[in-house]
């Protein structure tokens, strides 16, 4: 079933989207295994992180790493609130490793938009 209602206008480093007919516990489930299917592990109160730090640390843009923070709250009466904002930025792999992370926010603001 088809949540998404709407994504509000915002910062650059945030995605705020809107859904309907769902409840919060809901969409922390669906959003966990939407974030899961991408290849994520739970880090816990709403973290998710993709790839390794240390990694990322010693190799530079050659090794992938990502980290987002997911906010679900109650918006409106039978609407859901969702906020995915970026918890790394990239530098550490330099122009390519920011580059990289600004494309994953993308690929992860087209996914939101199938929940």
């Amino acid at each position: 079933m088809l949540y998404f209602k709407e994504d509000l206008p915002n910062k650059d480093s945030k995605l705020i989207y809107i859904y309907q007919g769902t409840t919060v516990n809901k969409m922390q489930s669906e959003v966990e295994t939407l974030m899961l299917s991408l290849g994520y592990k739970h880090l816990g109160q709403g973290s998710f992180e993709k790839g390794s730090r240390i990694m990322r640390l010693l190799f530079g843009a050659f090794c992938k790493y990502f980290k987002f923070r997911v906010i679900i709250e109650d918006y409106n009466s039978g609407e859901v609130k969702v906020t995915v904002s970026k918890d790394t930025t990239g530098i550490s792999g330099g122009a390519i490793g920011v580059n990289q992370v600004k494309k994953e926010f993308y690929n992860l603001s087209q996914a939101f938009r199938t929940i």
